[in-house]
């Protein structure tokens, strides 16, 4: 907490004094500005509205050679539910390029028109929902709540933003969605744009629309047109490579190649980088090269901490290297030039930044080219003849450089390679998982248990388990695991603190927690089945397994379903009983294209048994018109992973 305290102080000295005094002007509508008629008639019912209001008219109007945006929303009041939200304007901009030109509110209360524009008194906060996160990106919200607003009001309101990140160097890109949550009576859209600019666009899932181009003025006009929109429904668990719903796209760029030029010229830098004072700090002169990769590598990652001043200009350009050494911190953009920049004063030449995209991944290629569609940026290097991929975002990896776990995210710009195409990523470590050995000694069917539970991660699993004991207290992970025990057992008590075992070097992290649980055991006299009596009943349920194989309801989707993937689990529960048993060995196997899962149960001596169960995934996502099928397996093999033990009395 004390960090984001400083780090508001440091923000506030950024901003100028006058800061609420710049930041918008009331002017008329522009003459670009083509006029929309508001609808007569609204065919929406109100039992199709979410949060109680929709809108009337959805006018957008795009003038590209003026980097302007011309909004003009008439919200539907269309129930007392809907006003508290309704009655909240609110527009996000970047003070540092854009300017917000408010042009008129009206309310239109029974036919008759009331010009409330000289009421609004904007206040001006500080949009930062992401200091807790390290990012500062230097937005502002102009925010007012209306007075009077009523039922079956119209909220008629319009205002126009000029300027783009002159970082973009003039380069135009959109992806427009045509579809909100709630349902809309008329959407028009228009983008205009001179006629000597060749921009590619097209209109995806566009049948219900009405879609035009033509030239007006040496102006190219494209118009968009639609009545009674529909809403979009959105899915639990849809992909975010997924675009659900119907979109208009345009891009000025015509390759990728464009684009990474464009991107070069963004990493550039201006004079070689002295980062001598690093060297000095993490060698002592006996580091062969591996060695110097190793500690570079770890330098980045954990000794300049993730922190981004991303206004303007710098929410793309990375800052130099030099800057980043001297404050020590950085985010995805200013750490991955620091290491490509120290790789190379070690001779590694073919050190480069790479531009991916953690959402669209592998479907960042279906977009169009554009300096736009990316939001985060790695490191691919290359040493003796070997590719590796790093993110330098990432803190406390564990592993030599050349075992490093990095995520796959499909398709990536590797600035300074241009291409025709996006090259795959190629992460040379893949391996990730877990195994969870719960251990159960059981001296009474009447007397509390003994329950050890040793969990091991390995690859990327021990890096996120790393992370998390960092952040929390391990009272606080006690904590978990016994109300996850709870579920099962009645009673649950810790008896020591959990042992923790970190091998950094293999990456490799073991916690064992110790535990005793009672009151499990059902005592076969008391039921009401009259077959359980003279025994004691145990019903064991695979909670861990439980969490990996959830899904929503099975029903049929529209979109894809996605999963964690990978997922690689195995999960081994051990019971010494009171007395001798005897079970017959048993093992099923369940398997389809999104999961495979194995249960193998054993007896290892004469009072105990072993049950093992794996989980696999194989793939990031269930195919939409499979879902439903497989989620009716996985319900079947929930159902029969619960074992029943029982013993005479």
């Amino acid at each position: 907490m004390k960090n984001i305290h400083q780090l508001i102080i440091f923000i506030a000295l950024l901003l100028p004094p006058n800061l609420h005094a710049q930041t918008y002007v009331f002017e008329k509508i522009p003459d670009w500005v083509k006029n929309v008629e508001i609808p007569d008639e609204s065919t929406v019912s109100r039992y199709d509205i979410v949060s109680g209001y929709y809108l009337t008219l959805a006018d957008y109007q795009l003038n590209l050679e003026e980097e302007a945006l011309f909004s003009h929303e008439v919200i539907n009041v269309s129930s007392y539910s809907g006003i508290t939200n309704a009655s909240q304007l609110s527009i996000n901009y970047d003070t540092n390029y854009q300017k917000l030109k408010i042009h008129h509110l009206y309310i239109w209360r029974k036919g008759k028109k009331i010009d409330r524009t000289n009421d609004l008194s904007l206040e001006i906060l500080n949009n930062e929902q992401n200091l807790d996160q390290g990012i500062y990106r230097g937005q502002i919200t102009a925010y007012d709540i209306l007075n009077d607003i009523r039922k079956d009001d119209l909220i008629d309101f319009a205002y126009t933003l000029t300027g783009d990140n002159p970082i973009f160097d003039g380069e135009k890109y959109l992806l427009i969605p045509l579809q909100m949550m709630n349902p809309m009576d008329l959407l028009s859209l228009c983008i205009m744009y001179p006629t000597d600019k060749n921009y590619t666009y097209k209109c995806i899932d566009c049948d219900s629309v009405q879609f035009s181009a033509s030239v007006i003025d040496n102006y190219n006009h494209i118009e968009i047109r639609a009545e009674n929109v529909k809403a979009f429904e959105p899915e639990d668990f849809t992909p975010p490579w997924c675009i659900p719903y119907s979109y208009f796209t345009l891009s000025s760029f015509t390759s990728w190649v464009d684009v990474n030029h464009w991107a070069q010229k963004v990493f550039a830098l201006n004079k070689e980088p002295d980062l001598d004072p690093v060297f000095t700090e993490l060698f002592d002169g006996k580091e062969t090269t591996d060695d110097k990769i190793n500690k570079i590598i770890d330098y980045v990652q954990n000794d300049i901490r993730y922190m981004g001043i991303e206004s303007g200009i710098g929410s793309i350009q990375p800052f130099p290297p030099e800057q980043v050494v001297t404050k020590r911190f950085g985010d995805c953009k200013d750490k991955s030039l620091l290491l490509t920049s120290l790789l190379k004063k070690i001779g590694i030449e073919q050190a480069y930044p790479a531009l991916v995209n953690t959402n669209f991944q592998q479907m960042v290629a279906d977009l169009y080219p554009s300096n736009e569609v990316f939001n985060h940026c790695i490191v691919t290097f290359t040493y003796n003849d070997s590719t590796y991929w790093v993110d330098p975002s990432f803190a406390q990896q564990g592993g030599d450089y050349k075992k490093l776990y990095t995520i796959d995210y499909g398709k990536a710009l590797i600035i300074g390679l241009p291409g025709d195409t996006l090259p795959n990523m190629s992460p040379r470590e893949t391996e990730s998982g877990g195994i969870v050995t719960d251990e159960f000694t059981i001296t009474s069917f009447t007397e509390p248990a003994v329950l050890t539970m040793t969990s091991y991660k390995y690859g990327f699993d021990a890096d996120q388990r790393r992370l998390m004991m960092e952040f929390y207290s391990t009272k606080d992970i006690s904590d978990l695991v016994a109300k996850d025990l709870g579920f099962i057992f009645p009673v649950v008590n810790q008896t020591k603190e959990p042992d923790i075992s970190d091998d950094t070097e293999a990456n490799h992290f073991t916690v064992a927690y110790h535990y005793e649980v009672d009151d499990f055991w059902r005592d076969g006299d008391k039921e009401k089945n009259e077959a359980a009596t003279g025994l004691w009943i145990f019903r064991y349920e695979p909670i861990m397994l439980y969490h990996f194989m959830k899904m929503a309801a099975c029903e049929n989707r529209k979109n894809d379903f996605m999963i964690n993937h990978p997922t690689n689990l195995t999960y081994r529960v051990i019971f010494h009983f009171p007395k001798d048993l005897l079970i017959l060995d048993d093992m099923k196997t369940f398997d389809n294209e999104a999961f495979h899962i194995e249960e193998k149960i054993e007896q290892i001596s004469s009072n105990s048994m072993q049950i093992d169960y794996s989980f696999i995934t194989k793939t990031k996502a269930i195919k939409a018109e499979n879902y439903k099928d497989i989620c009716k397996q996985q319900d079947k093999i929930a159902k029969s992973l619960p074992v029943i033990i029982f013993f005479s009395k």
